[in-house]
């Protein structure tokens, strides 16, 4: 089965046991000595008895574990402040079978339309009704419902979309008095910090689990072939189909991922977009409906450590090495060449090939910008005006 499934899709039940054991201790282990003198040996069972006698009283309960600044004692709290803000999503698309041959008649059998209809995720992030989900929750998508918490249900539109990320934007048509989430920063989240999923898995409305995040900057997870850009959180926290579009939260309380996918090989592996790429988006998801992205006109891939070792760059120095210059685009304008090394743009650097992509196509077609490459062992910079990415 393949690693990413996306989760609104494909039917999938996963029980998962979750088994917490704390302040738990063996006993220290007993040790003997021979009885040497019987007096002492008569006050020890003396003081035993006592004791003995002292565990029958009943005893005080110990208090409460204390929260920590990393682990709350319960996510009640945290759960109360989002889970207003969550919708479940409701979508009906006409879905045409394929022509096919009759095995009985061997005659061909028409093409036939039918309704189908699916269930997603989202959240509410501004009073005018904008609600983030995933794309592939609404794609071709005929009629749009989202039903809040209190169980008032509002039809909903799409107002913007990119596959490219699997980020879509809707707003909810007559909303009043919407409740709303906080939107935070994916780049302050750690490997082991908390975080809470919610969502609408297998139709089981504002459904609340938690875990942490297991790793961040995941790529390269085989989901579709349209989602060219990838910087997955990995969480253990258990999502399911239904959870795509539903939010990742941290213990701020604050959207920090937007539960896209999950492996159908193991258990406890889900990816979350980082809200920060909805962010970039969200302006020209809101004005134009879709995302049109700059360019730089090179292929690049990531720097090879023997390469490091010969330049003296380290792997936090980051970078991203140029493997291609595409004739008369941006890049060959700015006469950059092949097997140069791009340490920042725009003043932001570099970490790896990844980021640079990512970057340069939020820049701004036409914009000049200022590069900072190595070629060779000198360092050097050079302006170069962002083209627009070819489709």
């Amino acid at each position: 089965m393949p690693l990413g499934n996306l989760l609104s899709r494909a039917p999938l039940v996963v029980v998962f046991a979750l088994l917490l054991t704390a302040g738990c201790e063996a006993p220290p282990e007993a040790h003997s000595e021979p009885n040497r003198e019987a007096p002492e040996a008569t006050k020890a069972a003396g003081e035993a008895s006592k004791a003995d006698t002292a565990s029958k009283k009943p005893q005080p309960t110990p208090p409460a574990p204390a929260a920590s600044p990393t682990r709350p004692a319960s996510f009640a709290d945290i759960v109360a402040k989002v889970r207003p803000a969550v919708v479940n999503i409701y979508t009906r698309k006409q879905v045409v079978t394929r022509s096919r041959i009759s095995p009985f008649t061997r005659r061909g059998i028409v093409p036939q339309r039918r309704v189908a209809e699916s269930l997603g995720s989202g959240f509410i992030i501004d009073k005018e009704g904008h609600v983030l989900t995933n794309f592939h929750v609404v794609d071709n998508a005929t009629e749009i419902g989202v039903r809040l918490l209190d169980e008032r249900f509002f039809e909903a539109e799409l107002i913007g979309a990119d596959p490219k990320t699997d980020v879509a934007l809707l707003r909810i048509k007559k909303g009043k008095d919407l409740p709303v989430i906080e939107l935070g920063d994916a780049h302050k989240l750690r490997v082991g910090d908390w975080v809470v999923a919610i969502g609408n898995p297998l139709g089981l409305a504002s459904t609340v689990t938690a875990g942490i995040a297991s790793a961040i900057g995941r790529k390269g997870i085989p989901i579709s072939e349209e989602m060219r850009y990838q910087d997955f959180i990995q969480t253990d926290a258990s999502i399911n189909p239904g959870n795509s579009g539903g939010p990742l939260i941290n213990t701020d309380g604050e959207v920090v991922g937007i539960n896209t996918a999950i492996s159908a090989e193991g258990q406890g592996i889900g990816f979350a977009i980082p809200i920060n790429m909805a962010q970039d988006i969200l302006p020209q998801l809101k004005k134009k409906g879709r995302v049109e992205r700059s360019w730089l006109g090179i292929y690049i891939g990531e720097i090879p450590g023997a390469v490091r070792r010969e330049l003296g760059l380290s792997k936090g120095d980051g970078g991203a090495l140029v493997t291609r210059v595409v004739p008369g685009g941006p890049a060959e304008k700015a006469k950059l060449q092949r097997g140069d090394i791009i340490m920042a743009v725009d003043g932001k650097a570099i970490d790896d090939a990844g980021h640079l992509t990512w970057l340069a196509s939020n820049l701004g077609i036409g914009r000049t910008v200022v590069v900072d490459l190595q070629r060779g062992d000198k360092r050097m910079k050079t302006e170069l005006t962002l083209g627009a990415l070819p489709d």
